[in-house]
């Protein structure tokens, strides 16, 4: 490793632990990632910080062992029960997570800058989403919902994302209930205002529908994009029979289409 890019990944470090502490110091900022104002607020084992490096190390042997690796790790005596962990974990609104990596991947591209890869000047984004299979329990069956046959119900959630294919970093993450979908996650990435001038979003023909072209076109601020069509829509059929290498057509919205976007103007 280069001392540039040891220099890069100290400040990165530096700014996750910034985040952090900015979080656990500020009442107001730590209540937003609190299911309730009061917790964490009694002297514990697990307080808010140490919780949130515990989950983020990634857990892949028993549970019990990794509590006990972690305490071990931070040169403690301390250390605590599986339930213990489970119950301060119920606490911690994963949002989170989500707010501490967008703050990583600021860092990223802002301390990488020219070392960041790109096309042409612009970060390629590979968009989709799939299904994620979930515990079956009460409360996720309840609110992801999910798939059932002859023998069983699975609990299954829908996921959206966007993955730099370049850099390898992912983007804009999303999990909702199954029966939402993925394409209601990726239009709700479109409406998130997130998606920056230096990006291009490529997105697979299950994605070519009016609404989601609308979407990107109504942005104030320009949104590069590429979308596979599907050979089945009647401009792409007079498209490949015009033997034509490229083409300026005009797309029209049928009244499903008008319907979608009253719904999101809504």
């Amino acid at each position: 490793m280069t001392r540039p890019m040891l220099e890069a990944n100290i400040k990165i470090i530096s700014s996750l632990k910034a985040f952090l502490i900015s979080v656990t110091s500020n009442q107001e900022y730590k209540d937003l990632f609190k299911m309730n104002k009061v917790n964490f607020t009694r002297s514990r084992k697990l307080p808010f910080e140490t919780l949130a490096l515990l989950i983020v190390k990634l857990c892949k042997k028993t549970l019990s062992v990794e509590i006990e690796n972690f305490f071990s790790d931070l040169n403690s005596n301390l250390s605590c029960s599986v339930p213990s962990f489970c119950e301060q974990r119920m606490k911690l609104v994963p949002m989170f997570f989500y707010a501490w990596n967008k703050d990583f991947l600021n860092s990223f591209y802002q301390e990488y800058d020219s070392k960041v890869k790109r096309w042409h000047g612009l970060r390629v984004l590979g968009c989709d989403g799939s299904n994620i299979s979930l515990i079956n329990k009460p409360k996720l069956r309840e609110y992801f919902g999910g798939q059932s046959n002859q023998n069983d119900f699975f609990v299954q959630a829908k996921t959206f994302y966007c993955y730099d294919v370049l850099n390898r970093m992912i983007l804009f993450p999303q999990i909702g209930p199954y029966l939402k979908g993925e394409m209601n996650l990726a239009y709700d990435v479109i409406n998130s205002g997130e998606i920056q001038e230096d990006m291009l979003l490529i997105f697979d023909r299950y994605y070519s529908n009016y609404k989601l072209i609308a979407l990107l076109q109504w942005k104030e601020t320009e949104i590069k994009y590429l979308i596979r069509a599907r050979e089945s829509i009647k401009f792409v059929q007079a498209f490949i029979e015009s033997k034509k290498l490229s083409d300026v057509i005009n797309i029209y919205p049928n009244s499903a289409a008008i319907g979608e976007l009253k719904k999101t103007a809504l």
